[in-house]
This record gives structure tokens, C-alpha cells and sequence, in this order.
């Protein structure tokens, strides 16, 4: 899976997609010092949310593509 840096939420890995802007569904990732992935949904990180749900994945470092 190909994914962009943001600064977003303290830094996050956000998913590319064919899309020209960020969809509210665009998944955003974070990595534990284990490689273990887990995403938000970019909506949750844009708006006035305290405190954004983060759900856990089975994706792991090695599975993404870094640009």
C-alpha cells in the first residue's frame, strides 16, 4: 500500500489514492515501535475531535510503500 507523510495528528502515513483531494475516508496510519499499524479515518484527524478513534489493522511496516 502506497502512503504520503502529513504532519497531520503528529505525523501520520496517509493512504494515496487515485482521488485529486483527501477523502473523509482516507485511512491515516501510525506504526508502534513494533511496526504495527493502525489507522484513523482522515476525518477524524481534521476536525475538532479531542480525541480521534483509532482502530487496530493487521498490516505491518513491510507491507507499506513509503513516499
Amino acid at each position: 500500500m502506497l502512503v504520503s507523510f502529513s504532519a497531520l495528528a503528529g505525523g501520520v502515513f496517509i493512504e494515496v489514492t487515485d482521488a485529486d483531494e483527501r477523502r473523509p475516508s482516507d485511512r491515516c496510519f501510525r506504526f508502534d515501535a513494533n511496526g504495527n499499524a493502525e489507522y484513523a479515518a482522515f476525518a477524524d484527524l481534521i476536525g475538532n475531535n479531542p480525541a480521534p478513534r483509532w482502530f487496530g489493522h493487521v498490516f505491518k511496516e513491510k507491507d507499506f510503500i513509503f513516499a
